[in-house]
């Protein structure tokens, strides 16, 4: 995970029910986390899922179909294999 920069942190409040919560809070504890911090790590997780996938779809969307062979690519930077 990319280094970050200590920031205030804000409360928010999400809404599960009983079972929801105590089966998180077990996973939690098993991991040594807090239920707040399970909770914050995987929100962070797949807001970064989501957005490597927006990119990936931008890619293609991008893509021409142009392909450089790997051997040309070696030979233009000059790396030695």
């Amino acid at each position: 995970m990319k280094a970050r920069q200590i920031m205030a942190m804000t409360a928010s409040a999400i809404r599960f029910e009983q079972d929801e919560k105590e089966w998180i809070n077990t996973f939690a504890q098993l991991n040594g986390n807090s239920f707040s911090a399970q909770v914050r790590q995987w929100t962070l997780e797949r807001l970064e899922d989501e957005m490597d996938a927006y990119d990936l779809k931008m890619a293609i969307a991008k893509d021409n179909g142009e392909r450089i062979p790997f051997e040309k690519v070696i030979a233009d930077l000059e790396i030695a294999i």
